[in-house]
């Protein structure tokens, strides 16, 4: 894994007017790491030399901002990110600042702050649109989850110019050595030993853009994941207080029960202690209680298992994995990439589920697919959204299947979207090549797509489309196939 250096400083702006915010921002994106105490989740702390430099400016209102981002491009540093509260009390809030900023400088990566919920992740996608520059980050702060998330960006932000200069060079290179090529004959080995050469820098280049758009992908479905464990705990606690107060009303009754019995053993039982005992009854509705107890168990139970299938989703499609095939239960990855990017999805399209079950195990790099999966099912996602605009009265359907064809196993994503252009179709798995708007796609997704299932597990990846109608892309992988190691020395 490319690691970022720790030498060279990410410039940072802090937008926020609690003075209290920026010295928190200060303190956790030092250099100097402490591990909260007694802690049994917190994961091993990065060393100093391991974590980036983060050169950081504050401003304490949007209109200040603004001037940062300005000055920073006059001066030609411009910033790498930006942390912008959604609530100010002078001047803009937070939606009005993006907007501005945006205007002056379209590639700053932006982190929502917010406590609140004036604004829903889908209004800010209404606002803004899909874009990979832009996330939520919730107050109270984790630290450890500010330290990553700054960390991921600046990672991102690192592979992207890394990137950059290597496609500039590789782009450069292939000029010149055309001109060569129509000057002389003579040249003609020495260039395709050269452009082996480029080959090689080319694939490193593509590892790196797969671990940079993987971070990226993680990074974006941070907030929908949040958002969807917020819910299952906000009734597993409500459960817990029911509980609790239900146990209070027992004592009394416990109390009287106990009392009584002592009074029988002792046969001093008098009418007073049943009389108390029947208003202890009255008082603590036991109906009530018998009825409601056992059902408040249940939705706990259920809630603590939406958040274990949440957590163990995010756990597998994470997973940087060895390196190596290994037998996968694509029926399960599939159902793990659904669970992580319902936020995307689940305001525009239905899931529609057709699984073959039984089916082998195929042997596959499973973070790659994962990956794979989820560029499918949020490209889904956004075609039905520019057909139906959004609206969730008017969903489309998004229809994931699985089913075994002999040798091979096929994963079919549908979706009821605008379809694709003919005039685009045969472009659509060129590197770089994108329909949205600048800023809100790389062009990236689906040429890695195709890498990762042709070059990688020797399957194939195709589209049937029908504008107005939707679009299926099917993917196929033999169940035994060829080892990487392999395919790599056939395609040298």
């Amino acid at each position: 894994m490319l690691i970022v250096s720790a030498t060279s400083p990410y410039r940072t702006l802090i937008i926020d007017d609690d003075a209290r915010v920026h010295e928190v921002f200060a303190s956790t994106l030092s250099r100097e790491v402490t591990r909260p105490a007694r802690s049994r989740h917190a994961g091993p702390a990065l060393a100093a030399a391991e974590f980036p430099v983060f050169e950081m400016d504050s401003a304490f209102t949007g209109q200040q901002g603004l001037e940062f981002v300005q000055k920073a491009l006059a001066e030609q540093r411009p910033y790498t990110m930006a942390f912008v509260d959604m609530r100010m009390k002078l001047g803009w809030d937070g939606i009005e600042t993006i907007d501005r900023i945006w205007r002056e400088c379209s590639d700053l990566q932006i982190i929502i702050c917010t406590g609140h919920t004036d604004f829903t992740w889908h209004d800010i996608i209404k606002r803004f649109g899909h874009t990979d520059r832009l996330l939520m980050l919730k107050k109270p702060f984790n630290i450890m989850d500010v330290r990553q998330m700054a960390y991921a960006l600046a990672e991102k932000w690192n592979l992207f110019n890394q990137a950059k200069s290597h496609l500039e060079r590789l782009q450069k290179l292939v000029a010149e050595r055309t001109a060569k090529l129509q000057e002389s004959n003579e040249s003609l080995q020495r260039k395709i030993v050269e452009q082996k050469q480029a080959e090689r820098e080319r694939r490193m280049m593509e590892i790196q853009l797969r671990h940079a758009q993987k971070l990226e992908s993680v990074g974006q479905l941070a907030a929908g994941i949040a958002h969807e464990i917020n819910t299952p705990t906000q009734y597993i606690g409500d459960n817990m207080r029911f509980l609790q107060q239900s146990f209070a009303q027992l004592i009394p009754l416990l109390r009287q029960h106990e009392r009584l019995l002592r009074a029988v053993k002792e046969n001093t039982a008098a009418p007073e202690l049943a009389a108390e005992l029947e208003q202890a009854f009255r008082q603590c509705d036991l109906d009530f209680l018998i009825a409601e107890t056992p059902r408040a168990i249940e939705q706990s139970l259920e809630g603590v298992h939406c958040v274990t299938r949440i957590v163990h989703s995010m756990r597998d499609f994470s997973h940087p994995g060895s390196g190596e095939k290994i037998p996968t239960d694509l029926n399960q990855t599939v159902e793990n990439t659904l669970v992580l990017s319902a936020n995307e999805w689940k305001y525009v399209a239905n899931i529609v589920k057709d699984f073959q079950p039984g089916l082998p195990r195929v042997l596959c790099l499973p973070g790659e697919l994962n990956q794979v999966i989820l560029n499918l099912v949020v490209n889904a996602a956004h075609a039905i959204a520019d057909l139906t605009g959004g609206d969730p009265a008017k969903k489309g359907a998004i229809t994931i299947a699985t089913r075994r064809d002999g040798d091979w196993v096929e994963i079919q994503v549908a979706d009821t979207g605008t379809g694709i252009p003919e005039a685009i179709r045969d472009k659509i798995f060129d590197p770089f090549f994108t329909t949205r708007p600048v800023g809100q796609g790389t062009g990236q997704g689906l040429a890695i797509a195709r890498n990762v299932i042709v070059a990688r597990h020797n399957g194939t990846l195709t589209f049937q489309t029908r504008e107005g109608a939707g679009t299926v892309f099917t993917i196929r992988l033999p169940i035994h196939p060829v080892p990487v190691t392999q395919m790599e020395e056939k395609a040298a």
